[in-house]
């Protein structure tokens, strides 16, 4: 067997964790050399031929990005087996990122790990995930103009510098392209919903090696509709069958007397009776038999999207041994999450004041909206009570519809590059530009104020149709505007010099690099005002300047035994220098074995969101008032129920002298091919990261000046609106500090397999399992263990913590049809986070804890208040297993057909009670097991070449 053929050979484990690969020609057995191509591959800085480096790296080819049954890259890179908790999912609505997706290699959340478009850094998204982790929205990267995707699963920071401590994922696009194809795609779910549909092309001219120069054009076009919960069975909330309450949106449950109306009520104001005086549409009768009730049509799924992407490139070779490389992108991507219709303020309003160079004001208590018996629609039933006004609930979806965000995300990108040789040294010269413009419009949001005005001059009437100039006054579209842009340059030169001491030449490289970040985000002014409820207020302003220098060394000590080391310093203009050295070895001690390791430290340098002009208005997640729900159960006698598992806005400020996050790296593994056309991976890893950036600072409550009266619970059961002995808490304070530290380790095992079936075909498996055997998080110097737990809940989606994740693809192929199968697999973990704290102090360390503050506990109440755990709440959440398949056949030379089928066995989500998506009161984790909710589901499309 030639060397050329060993080493292709063992290339197959670099392609064994690809997502739904196809087969894969057999290895030629030739002896005659070949001249391999020098290229550079992720994870280095040295142009090669042996594309095998000391850090494992996945590659998934454009090939089996379409064998995948995917159709997105978001879809795709999702499923990645090192991708883990703190993921962020398009699919989760109530992301600060909305509408975005983020990648989180070995569960260290999305800022750890780098995203880079043809090797270069890419903007991020003007909004952070959680407004503070920066990230690249892989929902917005092209699908068809990809060439191949490359996974480094080691710390980078000595290559790349900042972010790239769990990873890095390079999407390279085309190099070239020569003639044309034409594709079109559409797919439908096995219930008739969530239609897709994409055309793309792909057009390119001139041989480069002919020629001298080629320019290719690549445009898509991908719409996808909607699917909602309600399409599932996920929006009902009558959990009586499963031993629990119906929670059925307008029913009366014994901890909520005055649910939401979608036809209105009203109820005499401060220390008046609970008597409900109805407006047309519902009255005493039906509301006790269930009969008000109402459905949620509004959560989401899958949001309706279109994506709309161009790419050109240029390549002109210019002089000699010169080349020029221009490329162009625009990807643009808009959806639309949808949310609860708003409800009138029933507990009164107080807003805050929050934005740049604002220092944050309590408002004036706004009272609880209230309709006048001036109004039309004022109930003569309560006239009769002798009411002049009463407390209003009313939903507003029959006048202002669910609440809308509309989301227009556009990425550009232009870049390029300039190679050659100068005497001994390849050199190369790159500059960059990239920019991600936001425009967001929220719709269906109260101004309370606008409302109450509007209810007492009676121009808006509850129950009866209102123009759009009237619904705007107290309604208004809420727009905001915002950027991120990225401008990088970068020069290195590349060399080969002889060294007694070595079997072969020292391969050097030296460089430098330079990027500079803005980042622009504010909230609409009348958010930033404090004037609107239920809408979060955010703002971001900073410039971020980066430059480095670094060098990087491979020296063949021997012909078995390859060394390597890199070293880079960036400087921060804020956040101060920082040196990162990394060194490996790649050692083939015999023919079909090869074992290699490294060492690195890595960082993440504090962003603008950080330690910038920046600030954020967050609700901080369910908690209990200590003081108005002291006992932490909505049904005690003396509890204010509307004050047990509220949502409290935390104002999050930033903190000017952070220190960037540090890390240390080992990954050690080997290749084994024990017999012919079988090849083995095992890889270890271990990352410890240290001064991790975590809100914290006071964290002291803050109260209002609202003494509204709100419902209190009686001795008898019964409740009765009372005067609070103190204020609802207004908001929270915190600040960023560097704290926590977490240590993660696993192994990675890849195993591919190929064989010829005479008669049938040639047949390939592929194998990727990653396991995490520890997931440690330090906290005041007590470690927590949280691998196969849901901790830590804090990250961004709270997404759940398992130990395995699994990609197994079997490919059938002949020369004119090729048939794959994907296995993805989800272990299973617990619902348990024994790092979290909640502001009692109890620690969710038990599963009957960690059911405390979600709708479980809330569900379930007689079982849970009687110190059980509820029947009907899983304290594990289970595994999940889909199969795709994908299919292709050749109909003529420039014609052919593909179809997929995901989920192929319709597997069912499991269910999820403490992921922040059931607070829908579905307990579902998108992130996760998206595909068990949208179920099978079905494409097919044809491609053209000319």
């Amino acid at each position: 067997m030639s060397h050329n053929a060993l080493l292709a050979r063992s290339l197959l484990l670099l392609v064994g964790g690809t997502t739904g690969s196809i087969v894969t020609p057999a290895v030629a057995q030739s002896s005659a050399p070949t001249q391999l191509e020098r290229v550079t591959v992720t994870g280095s800085n040295i142009r090669r031929s042996d594309v095998e480096t000391a850090g494992p790296v996945q590659v998934i080819t454009a090939a089996a990005l379409r064998a995948s049954g995917f159709t997105s890259t978001q879809d795709v890179l999702s499923h990645l087996t090192a991708n883990g908790q703190g993921t962020l999912a398009q699919g989760f609505g109530g992301a600060f990122a909305e509408g975005a997706s983020g990648l989180s290699l070995r569960g260290l959340g999305v800022g750890a790990t780098l995203v880079l478009i043809d090797g270069k850094r890419m903007a991020p998204y003007p909004l952070g995930d959680d407004g503070q982790r920066s990230f690249v929205d892989i929902s917005n990267i092209p699908f068809d103009a990809i060439e191949r995707i490359e996974i480094l699963k080691d710390g980078a920071s000595a290559i790349y510098g900042s972010d790239a401590i769990a990873g890095v994922v390079n999407v390279v696009l085309r190099r070239t392209h020569v003639g044309g194809v034409l594709r079109a795609d559409f797919g439908t779910s096995a219930r008739g919903d969530g239609r897709t549909r994409s055309v793309s092309g792909l057009w390119g001219f001139g041989d480069l090696a002919r020629d001298g120069r080629n320019v290719y054009l690549s445009a898509e076009l991908r719409r996808q509709d909607r699917i909602r919960y309600a399409d599932r069975g996920m929006a009902s909330r009558d959990f009586s069958a499963q031993g629990g309450y119906d929670l059925s949106l307008g029913a009366i449950t014994p901890f909520n007397a005055n649910p939401a109306s979608a036809t209105g009520y009203v109820k005499s104001g401060v220390g008046g009776s609970d008597v409900k005086y109805f407006l047309p549409g519902c009255d005493q009768a039906k509301l006790a038999a269930k009969a008000c009730t109402f459905n949620d049509t509004w959560s989401d799924v899958q949001a309706p999207t279109e994506n709309t992407n161009f790419v050109a490139k240029l390549t002109q070779d210019l002089w000699r041994d010169w080349q020029l490389s221009a490329s162009a992108g625009h990807f643009r991507r808009t959806l639309k999450n949808g949310s609860a219709p708003a409800s009138t303020l029933t507990n009164g309003y107080q807003g805050i004041t929050s934005g740049p160079g604002v220092t944050p004001t309590l408002l004036p208590v706004v009272d609880a909206t209230y309709l006048p018996d001036t109004n039309p629609a004022f109930p003569q039933s309560a006239r009769d009570a002798g009411l002049g006004s009463g407390t209003l609930y009313y939903q507003f979806g029959r006048d202002l519809g669910p609440r809308l965000t509309d989301i227009d995300s556009r990425a550009t990108r232009f870049a390029a590059d300039l190679t050659g040789r100068l005497g001994a040294w390849t050199v190369e010269a790159a500059v960059g530009y990239s920019e991600v413009r936001l425009t967001l419009a929220n719709t269906g949001a109260i101004d309370p104020v606008r409302l109450q005005a509007a209810l007492n001059d009676g121009s808006f009437v509850p129950g009866q149709p209102a123009s759009a100039a009237v619904l705007g006054t107290f309604s208004p579209t809420l727009k905001r505007a915002d950027f991120s842009r990225l401008w990088t340059g970068q020069v290195k030169a590349g060399t080969e010099l002889a060294w007694p001491a070595l079997d072969a030449p020292l391969s050097l490289a030296v460089g430098l690099d330079y990027f500079r970040r803005t980042q622009h985000a504010t909230a609409p002014a009348q958010v930033a005002a404090g004037r609107m409820s239920g809408v979060s207020n955010s703002f971001t302003i900073g410039t971020q300047q980066v430059g480095a220098a670094y060098a990087e060394v491979v020296a063949p000590v021997t012909k078995a035994l390859e060394l390597t080391g890199a070293f880079r310093y960036d400087r921060d203009d804020v956040s101060g220098g920082r040196a990162n050295p990394k060194i490996g070895f790649k050692l083939r001690p015999t023919p079909g074995l090869l074992l290699r390791g490294t060492a690195s430290r890595g960082f993440r340098a504090p962003g603008p969101a950080e330690n910038g002009a920046a600030g954020l208005t967050i609700l901080a997640g369910a908690i209990d008032d200590p003081v108005l729900c002291a006992s932490g159960d909505p049904t005690t006698a003396g509890s204010f129920p509307t004050q047990c598992g509220i949502n409290v806005g935390t104002i999050q400020s930033t903190t000017k002298t952070l220190k960037p996050e540090t890390s240390t790296a080992f990954t050690l593994g080997f290749t084994v091919e024990p017999i012919d056309r079988l090849s083995v991976s095992v890889d270890l890893y271990r990352i410890e990261l240290k001064n991790q950036i975590v809100p914290g600072g006071s964290g002291e409550l803050a109260r209002g000046t609202n003494l509204t009266a709100i419902p209190q619970v009686q001795a008898d059961g019964s409740t009765l609106d009372v005067v609070p002995p103190v204020a609802p808490i207004a908001y929270t304070t915190a600040g960023y500090v560097n704290a926590n530290s977490t240590t993660v380790a696993g192994l990675d095992l890849g195993v591919r397999y190929q064989r010829r079936l005479d008669g049938v075909g040639d047949y390939s498996t592929e194998l990727m399992w990653s396991y995490t055997s520890q997931y440690d998080l330090t906290i005041d110097g007590a470690t927590y263990r949280l691998a196969g737990t849901h901790g830590p809940f804090t990250m961004s989606g709270n997404t759940g913590n398992p130990r395995s994740r699994i990609q197994w693809s079997h490919t059938l192929a002949r020369e004119d049809w090729s048939l794959t199968a994907t296995i993805h697999h989800i272990g299973s973990f617990r619902l348990t986070d024994p790092s979290y704290v909640d502001p009692a102090g109890n620690r969710y360390d038990t599963c009957y804890r960690a059911l405390d503050g979600n709708w479980a506990s809330t569900i379930f109440s007689e079982e849970y208040s009687a110190g059980q755990v509820p029947r009907g709440a899983r304290c594990r959440v289970a595994s999940f297993t889909s199969v795709n398949l994908h299919g292709r056949y050749r109909v003529s030379k420039h014609l052919s057909v593909h179809g997929s089928v995901t989920n192929l066995l319709n597997r069912r989500y499991p269910d999820d009670w403490n992921t922040y998506g059931q607070q829908t009161l579905a307990p579902y984790n998108p992130s996760l097991h998206a595909a068990g909710a949208i179920g099978r589901y079905f494409s097919l499309g044809a491609s053209y070449t000319f």
